[in-house]
C-alpha cells in the first residue's frame, strides 16, 4: 500500500466516525484531497439542517413516503475552496446555495396522472394523498428522472418483445404521465392553500407541448443511448448480484458465514464489482429473510419468465440509491446536491434503511465516489464472524475488474447462464 492510500485510508476512518467539524477537519487533512474533492457528512455534534425548509418534518412524519440519502440532516459540506473560503470570513457566515430534488418512481408518476385526470383515486391510499398535497403546499422540488430511467428499456428497448404495439402502449402510458405532471407541476399552489381547489397556470395544449420537448429531448437525442448506458450498466450490475445473491441462499443449507464466501466467490469470479451496500443486504437476508422483505417474493417452483421479471424489477430497487449518488455526484443548481425519494413501497423503504449513509466523499470530475455508513464494515463483519479482508488483497482487486470490463464487452451476456443455473437450483 503506498503512502498516499495509507493516509486516504486513515483519512476516510476519521471521516467515519466524526461528529463534529473539527474531527472532519482533521481527517480532511490527514488525506491530502484534491480540489476537485467534496464531501458531505452527518454530524451527531452539528445543530444546522442541511435539508430545505419543510422536508425534515415530511421525513419523520408518520408512514412518510420521502426516503432521505443521509441518515440525518445535520449535513456538513467540506471541500478545499470552501475551507478557504471559511479561513477567509473569519467569524462571519460562509454561504452557499444547496439544492435537493425528490425522485418520484413509476408508482407516484401513476398517481399523479391519476390525481390529474380525476381517474383511479380508489387506488390511492391516504398516505398517497397526503404525499401528493404536500408536495403542492411545499413547493418542494420533485424530477421524473427515475421514472423515466425505469421506464426506458420497457418502452424503447423491450428485448424479446415481437410486438411493436405493445411497445407504443408503453411509450403511449410514459408521455401521458408527463403530460400530466407537468399539469401538476403547475398547479396554482396560492389558490389550492386558501381554497383547496386546483387550478393550472398553463393549458393542457401547454401541458403536452412541455411534454413533448421533455420526451423527444431526452429518448430521440443522440446521447440518450451513452446516458441510459450507465443507468443500463448499474440495473444488469444489480440483477446479476440478485442472482448470485439467491444462488448463495438456495444453493444449499450452509451456514451464514459460508453463504458470505461463496457469495465473494461469485462477485470475484462472475460479477467483477464489489458493492458494500448490497453486500450488507444480503448478508441481513441471509440472516434473517423477513429483514429484506422484497426477496421473499421469490421462491422455489416459480414460473421462469415471472422469475425473471422479478428479479428484473427488485433489481431496479436495488439500483435505487446508486442513481441517487448519480445525481447527488452530478450536482444540481446550487453549490451542493442533495437527493430524496418518494415510494410507497414499504419494502423499498425497509431495504434503504440496512444501509444507512453517514456521509459521502467523492471526485466531482473522476470516478471516485465513496459512501460511508453509520457503522464501520469491518467491524461489522468481525463481529457476524465473516472474514472477508482476504478479498481486499491486490491481486483479486485486479481480477475482479478484468471481469467486470469482460462482463462490459460481453453485454452480460453472463446473465441468462447464471439465470439458468438460478432456475435449475429453484426446480
Amino acid at each position: 500500500m503506498s503512502r498516499k492510500s495509507r493516509y486516504f485510508g486513515e483519512g476516510l476512518y476519521g471521516l467515519s466516525q466524526a461528529s463534529e467539524p473539527n474531527e472532519l477537519f482533521e481527517a480532511w487533512a490527514i488525506m491530502n484531497n484534491s480540489n476537485d474533492t467534496t464531501g458531505i457528512f452527518s454530524l451527531d455534534n452539528y445543530h444546522k439542517s442541511g435539508y430545505p425548509s419543510g422536508i425534515k418534518k415530511l421525513i419523520e412524519s408518520e408512514n412518510s413516503h420521502i426516503i432521505p440519502y443521509f441518515s440525518t440532516d445535520k449535513l456538513y459540506f467540506i471541500e478545499n475552496d470552501l475551507i478557504k473560503e471559511m479561513i477567509m470570513n473569519g467569524s462571519s457566515d460562509t454561504t452557499f446555495k444547496v439544492d435537493y430534488s425528490i425522485m418520484l418512481d413509476t408508482n407516484y408518476a401513476s398517481y399523479i396522472d391519476n390525481f390529474v385526470t380525476n381517474n383511479g383515486w380508489s387506488t390511492m391510499t391516504n398516505e398517497v394523498f397526503q404525499s401528493i398535497d404536500i408536495l403542492i403546499r411545499g413547493g418542494h422540488h420533485y424530477d421524473y428522472l427515475f421514472y423515466m430511467i425505469e421506464n426506458y428499456k420497457n418502452s424503447f428497448k423491450l428485448e424479446g418483445e415481437e410486438d411493436e404495439s405493445i411497445r407504443k402502449d408503453k411509450r403511449a402510458k410514459l408521455y401521458k404521465n408527463l403530460v400530466s405532471l407537468e399539469l401538476f407541476k403547475s398547479i396554482d399552489q396560492k389558490q389550492y392553500l386558501e381554497s383547496g381547489t386546483l387550478s393550472y397556470t398553463i393549458s393542457e395544449t401547454e401541458a403536452f407541448i412541455l411534454a413533448d420537448q421533455i420526451f423527444n429531448g431526452t429518448f430521440n437525442a443522440s446521447s440518450i443511448e451513452e446516458i441510459m448506458g450507465i443507468f443500463k450498466n448499474i440495473h444488469q450490475c444489480m440483477t446479476l448480484l440478485l442472482i448470485g445473491i439467491l444462488i448463495s441462499k438456495f444453493e444449499n443449507k450452509a451456514g451464514v458465514p459460508k453463504k458470505i464466501d461463496n457469495l465473494f466467490k461469485f462477485i470475484n469470479d462472475e460479477l467483477g464489482i464489489y458493492y458494500e451496500r448490497e453486500f450488507i443486504v444480503a448478508h441481513q437476508y441471509f440472516l434473517n429473510s423477513k429483514n429484506v422483505n422484497m426477496l421473499n417474493k421469490i421462491n422455489k417452483g416459480m414460473n421462469t419468465e415471472k422469475l425473471f421479471r422479478q428479479i428484473e424489477n427488485i433489481a431496479w430497487d436495488f439500483s435505487v440509491p446508486r442513481i441517487m449518488e448519480y445525481f447527488l455526484k452530478r450536482g444540481g443548481e446550487g453549490r451542493f446536491f442533495i437527493p430524496f425519494f418518494l415510494t410507497n413501497d414499504f419494502n423499498l423503504r425497509q431495504l434503504l434503511s440496512l444501509f444507512k449513509v453517514k456521509g459521502v466523499i467523492f471526485d466531482k470530475i473522476g470516478d471516485l465516489f465513496i459512501p460511508l455508513p453509520i457503522f464501520n464494515t469491518s467491524d461489522y463483519f468481525k463481529e457476524h464472524k465473516c472474514n472477508i479482508e482476504m478479498y481486499f488483497t491486490d491481486d483479486i482487486k485486479q481480477k475482479r475488474e478484468a471481469v467486470y470490463q469482460k462482463n462490459l464487452k460481453e453485454n452480460f451476456s453472463i446473465i441468462k447462464e447464471k439465470f439458468e443455473m438460478l432456475v435449475h437450483i429453484l426446480k
